[in-house]
């Protein structure tokens, strides 16, 4: 089995020495007051919850599902994940060898609606999507450049390109994370520690949060997007990213399986330097692999002794709401919900937003369409309230 990892080009790795003080404390002399954790952030305790066995079926409510079209080649996909919702319209990011785009569909009945596909080396096009922002004041998508320094802006109803700006010669070699609408994040790891630099809508630079002495790796931080949010979890403690901030949003503690930032080091040594499985040698840890936050509830996914469970907590107390456990790493979350008709449906690639979560159905569903065998139709894409 792969592990579902970044590569080491994408995640916030240096080659200083590793971190010594705690990161809380570097965080409360490089941030303001707001960022160090109070008794008000709340605590879930993923390590006592490591055994717990999987849930049944997850009843929802409002429970929606719209199969994709598949009257178009265009209109198939792999390997996507759901980038954005802009009122009835699903954004999927779809990456992979082949191809790198956004790809439209109508929430309502499933219609494809088009692409944005600009790959190339020329005035306005890319080689790769590594990461996109929806701007909905717009209507438009902004795709920074990481082999340029430029940012194309995209129209999000026809795909063709509207606008090319310069934006800062930095080197971006980790995904920018945020929203058009609070501040889009670019991750700056060099000798000194970290320097998370800001931009607005137009990428035009706005803020900036240095975490003077830090030193990331592979496994023991999460730089990602929750829903719109930009987090970074290290040291167990998760933040929102925001303007000229970090914000504390919940410690989930990992008790002894958790990576610190010397054992990362180590366990990149022993990567490198032995012929030991990678997965071997992660097992007696737990890595968090993916969040996701909507309505008060938090999505954990993380990888502990080989498997990965996909948990829903109650952010107001830590309570363990369900848990799905599943081999197939390659997933970034799963869960199974239960139809009103009283169907059983995998749903990945979770996304959650003002308090509706969205989910592209599995390939193992093989009874995702009545009058279909499983792969002569493209995917579905389900929603519900928790």
């Amino acid at each position: 089995m792969k592990i579902n990892r970044r590569p080491v080009s994408h995640v916030l790795t240096t080659a200083c020495a590793a971190l010594t003080c705690g990161i809380a404390s570097i965080l409360t002399t490089s941030c303001s007051s707001d960022s160090t954790t109070s008794d008000k952030t709340p605590v879930i305790n993923l390590a006592a919850n490591h055994d717990t066995e999987t849930s049944a079926p997850l009843k929802v409510a409002d429970f929606n599902y719209t199969q994709l079209s598949s009257d178009s080649t265009a209109a198939f996909f792999s390997k996507a994940k759901i980038l954005d919702v802009v009122g009835d319209t699903v954004v999927l990011f779809e990456d992979n060898f082949q191809t790198s785009r956004l790809v439209m569909f109508n929430l309502n009945d499933g219609k494809y609606l088009g692409e944005i596909n600009h790959m190339g080396q020329g005035p306005g096009e890319y080689r790769r999507i590594f990461s996109a922002f929806i701007d909905r004041k717009n209507q438009s998508v902004i795709v920074p450049d990481f082999d340029r320094p430029v940012v194309n802006r995209y129209s999000l109803t026809d795909g063709s390109l509207i606008s090319t700006t310069e934006r800062e010669p930095i080197m971006m070699q980790i995904e920018p994370t945020g929203s058009a609408e609070t501040c889009i994040n670019v991750a700056v790891p060099g000798p000194e520690g970290l320097n998370i630099r800001q931009y607005d809508g137009n990428f035009a630079p706005t803020d900036s949060i240095d975490l003077p002495g830090f030193s990331g790796g592979n496994f023991s931080i999460l730089w990602a997007n929750a829903g719109e949010q930009g987090i970074f979890m290290v040291a167990d403690t998760l933040y929102a990213v925001a303007p000229s901030t970090l914000q504390p949003i919940a410690v989930l503690s990992r008790g002894e399986y958790t990576i610190t930032p010397e054992t990362d080091q180590e366990i990149m040594m022993r990567i490198m330097s032995s012929g030991e499985s990678e997965l071997e040698i992660l097992k007696p840890y737990m890595l968090v692999r993916d969040i996701q936050m909507t309505g008060g509830k938090l999505l954990a996914t993380t990888m502990h002794n080989g498997v990965k469970n996909s948990d829903i907590y109650d952010l107001s107390d830590g309570r363990l709401i369900y848990r799905n456990r599943y081999e197939e790493l390659q997933k970034p979350s799963s869960l199974t919900v239960q139809s009103p008709d009283n169907r059983t449906i995998i749903t990945d690639q979770l996304f959650g937003k003002d308090g509706v979560w969205y989910g592209i159905v599995s390939e193992e569903n093989t009874d995702a369409s009545s009058d279909a065998t499983p792969g002569s139709t493209n995917c579905a894409i389900v929603s519900f309230k928790l």
